[in-house]
């Protein structure tokens, strides 16, 4: 890394450590995906909840999609939910999404009215894949839901 790129890293790094959520979203973010700095998953998840708990909904949506895909740590559904249904409560589409497939993965016969309401939010937020999925699942659910979900 060039010495003036190493120097603003450090500048960054030093204000997300003193608090700084914004900065700490950024640091995340590109540690998760590596654009200008090397990745590097397990700072990623560090920054990222460091934003996310400050109330950054991408930050939030970012560490529920770690913590369900073991991305930079163990597979976690409940933390990921507990993420998810923070960023959905901020708009995020995806999270919204993500929140349905988790509830009827955990207990389709329980959460079936519950996902069906976050992939109708989804939906209309103009989330194509819960759009997709909707007329799957309200079938499933007329047919007795007796069946997998289809997720």
């Amino acid at each position: 890394m060039e010495p003036e790129m190493e120097k603003k890293l450090q500048a960054v790094i030093e204000l997300c450590e003193e608090g700084d959520p914004e900065m700490c979203a950024f640091l995340g973010k590109e540690f998760y995906f590596g654009m200008n700095i090397p990745q590097d998953l397990d700072r990623a998840l560090r920054y990222l909840t460091t934003a996310a708990s400050a109330g950054d909904a991408m930050s939030q949506f970012l560490v529920g999609f770690m913590h369900w895909s073991g991305r930079g740590t163990q597979p976690d559904q409940d933390k990921a939910l507990e993420w998810f249904l923070l960023a959905s409560e901020q708009g995020i589409a995806e999270a919204m999404y993500n929140v349905a497939k988790i509830l009827l993965i955990k207990n389709p016969k329980v959460n079936q009215e519950e996902a069906l309401s976050w992939l109708e939010r989804s939906s209309n937020a103009g989330y194509d894949a819960a759009t997709d999925m909707l007329g799957d699942v309200r079938e499933w659910i007329a047919e007795g839901a007796n069946d997998e979900p289809p997720i």
